[in-house]
């Protein structure tokens, strides 16, 4: 893991974004949702991308919860012998002969299916069995109660808030199927309430408040889960862009600590890496390796004539005129220090390596760059040193630098503009 990437604290208990959304997305999205009465909806395409995140582990929490909250449902037949006790059996077929295996068979098909379903399905399959089972709840509790001639009776209707904090916040249904959700209960204890002969007209009103608050409350509760769960998801994505973009200039300061920011080849510490790469894969294939190092000719005259700005620009062009002339994929040109270049030829015998340096001296001529300083031409020329070997033990990568060192002198010593070769 990066330095950048380990200095970012980690995203916890959130769902964590698997797909992409652009920067413009999540900061509408953020825009949207920062609003004092956002309707909890993302742009479609994040949307979407928000509930396949948050499928898995949605559909894991209400399986679970769902089997728990069934062992809750049938514990109330406690207080349905306490509360309505005339109908206590009437209660048991319902909750454990009806709804129990209803309940069990839903939660199995879903469990077992749950790795053959999309994960939109599963998520809307979640929502909808949540929704089902609450409102069947509370219509059994409701058509017990109609049932009881009991005088506590009429007071357990308050009990459908139970099944209200079930499926808000216990369940923590999306929002607006909460909305659903809870309009069916209040419904469903209304019509019990009127279902019930001679129902205590004193407690209608009260009761409708209670139910009612608890209706609103929850709700309330539900969306500020909600709204937080979708705030940490549009973070976790900014997290996501933020470590992207770090990785992005981690892998740029890498590559240039490995560039000549003047002429934009390799420097000389990566030439040194590849050169003891390619070294080590033509030990290994028994094959030749060319080195060349080229010197551009009175350069300290040059920049004494023209100035090292100007000076600047020539060497950026003989960085091109030689970088040009390899015509070889694993050729490799870097800068190694002032007016020296070097070049690695994988695989050249001394005959090519000559015959590329040879290009290169006349691409530097033909760039025409005048040279009034020079002793050796109008133009800005170059002397070139080449060694070639075949990689064998004994001999070192850094003994064709000193080589390729050693025949550049000599073609200094020559009258430089020219090109010498050397074997080992």
């Amino acid at each position: 893991m990066s330095t950048y990437s380990r200095a970012l604290p980690p995203a916890r208990r959130t769902v964590q974004p698997t797909g992409h959304a652009s920067r413009e997305e999540v900061a509408a999205a953020t825009a949207q949702l920062d609003k004092a009465l956002s309707w909890l909806r993302f742009p479609a395409a994040l949307e979407r991308q928000f509930a396949i995140d948050s499928a898995p582990r949605r559909l894991r929490y209400f399986l679970l919860s769902g089997l728990l909250s069934l062992f809750v449902f049938n514990g109330f037949l406690l207080v349905d012998y306490l509360m309505a006790p005339d109908v206590f059996w009437l209660a048991v077929k319902i909750r454990v002969g009806l709804f129990t295996p209803f309940a069990v068979v839903c939660l199995l098909v879903v469990w077992l299916k749950r790795n053959s379903m999309l994960p939109l399905t599963s998520t809307l399959v979640g929502e909808y069995l949540v929704v089902i089972s609450g409102s069947l709840a509370a219509a059994c509790l409701a058509y017990i109660l109609s049932n009881s001639r009991a005088v506590n009776s009429q007071h357990y209707h308050v009990g459908l808030m139970v099944v209200i904090m079930y499926g808000n916040m216990v369940q923590r249904l999306r929002f607006w199927y909460a909305v659903a959700f809870s309009l069916t209960v209040y419904a469903i204890h209304i019509g019990g309430v009127m279902m019930v002969p001679a129902f205590n007209p004193r407690l209608i009103l009260p009761m409708a408040l209670l139910v009612g608050a608890t209706m609103v409350f929850t709700l309330m509760a539900n969306y500020a889960l909600e709204r937080d769960e979708r705030r940490q998801y549009l973070l976790s994505l900014r997290r996501k862009h933020l470590l992207l973009d770090l990785g992005e200039v981690q892998q740029r300061l890498q590559q240039l600590s490995r560039m000549d920011t003047l002429t934009g080849l390799f420097n000389r510490r990566h030439f040194q890496q590849y050169l003891g790469q390619v070294w080590q894969r033509a030990r290994h294939d028994e094959a030749p390796v060319a080195v060349l190092m080229l010197d551009v000719d009175h350069f300290k005259h040059y920049n004494d004539r023209y100035g090292h700005p100007v000076g600047d620009q020539c060497l950026m062009q003989v960085a091109h005129a030689m970088q040009d002339s390899l015509r070889r994929p694993g050729d490799l040109v870097a800068r190694y220090g002032g007016e020296e270049f070097i070049a690695v030829l994988p695989g050249a015998d001394k005959d090519t390596a000559h015959q590329a340096a040879e290009r290169i001296r006349d691409a530097i001529i033909k760039l025409g760059i005048p040279h009034e300083a020079s002793a050796t031409a109008a133009v800005v020329t170059a002397s070139i040193g080449v060694i070639s070997c075949r990689a064998r033990e004994g001999v070192q990568e850094q003994d064709l630098i000193a080589e390729a060192d050693a025949a550049l002198y000599k073609a200094k010593q020559a009258g430089r503009n020219q090109v010498r070769s050397r074997s080992l």
